[in-house]
């Protein structure tokens, strides 16, 4: 179960950049056709959420972190939704890397006790319910985003207010993932329909920042942070050398 961590850990990043159900972004690595901040006022709910829509339309960088008790996963990554392409660096909590190119995943960590350093899953082998397949699949996360129930803009561009995880649940993709995760975290809430969360907006109508925190019945507040910049840029992922990478094994996909 050791070698589970890393694989995990990186399904975990995957759908925390994946905060909400993405637009169409540009492949190129541009910025992609993201829609122009509206005029007019748009109502807090309605502006935190399209702010995510707009954070995701093309390249992103997001650090992120989640803390629970003394244990925490910290994790920086750079990424390109619509090409599919990621790259994670971070610590869960021991050192950890992955590239994600298409259907291809790499994962490297000293906890994975294998002869070569990196790990490959083929996602197209996966289990149609796979929860690591549904978090690779960023197009269909909601997150946390999808069960704001409450927002309020506290000063230009800073929000917050609460979210319904039951609510957030219903709003995610059918085939486990993130929608049974969210179930999970709700069972474990002292209160699921009242989640608080703070997030920041920027002048061009994108998200920058989000942070909620959910207080467990026996572990303590759950506390996720996250923060996105170098909208836009470039990225470029590339695999490991072959010599240096080996396939997950077929027990190892009974288990993802």
């Amino acid at each position: 179960m050791r070698r589970l961590i890393p694989t995990l850990s990186i399904a975990l990043a995957a759908a925390l950049v994946a905060g909400c159900g993405t637009s169409s972004g540009d492949s190129t690595g541009g910025a992609g056709p993201s829609a122009a901040p509206a005029t007019s006022k748009v109502e807090p709910v309605a502006a935190v959420r399209q702010a995510m829509d707009r954070s995701l339309a093309g390249t992103v960088t997001m650090d992120a972190s989640v803390k629970a008790g003394n244990q925490s996963i910290t994790l920086s990554g750079k990424m390109d939704p619509a090409a599919k392409a990621i790259h994670v660096t971070g610590n869960a909590p021991e050192p950890i890397e992955a590239r994600l190119i298409g259907d291809a995943a790499y994962i490297k960590s000293d906890s994975l006790e294998g002869e070569k350093p990196w790990m490959k899953i083929d996602l197209n082998k996966l289990r149609p319910t796979s929860s690591l397949r549904q978090s690779f699949d960023l197009k269909a996360q909601t997150g946390i985003i999808g069960g704001i129930v409450t927002a309020q803009e506290v000063s230009p561009g800073r929000y917050s207010g609460t979210a319904d995880l039951n609510k957030a649940a219903e709003a995610a993709g059918t085939d486990g993932g993130m929608r049974d995760g969210l179930k999970s975290t709700a069972k474990l809430a002292k209160d699921p329909a009242a989640v608080p969360f703070e997030a920041t907006v920027d002048a061009d109508g994108r998200l920058t920042a989000l942070s909620y925190t959910v207080a467990t019945k026996s572990l303590g507040d759950l506390v996720t942070d996250m923060k996105m910049s170098g909208f836009g840029e470039k990225v470029s992922v590339t695999a490991p050398p072959a010599g240096d990478t080996e396939p997950a094994s077929a027990d190892m996909y009974k288990f993802l």
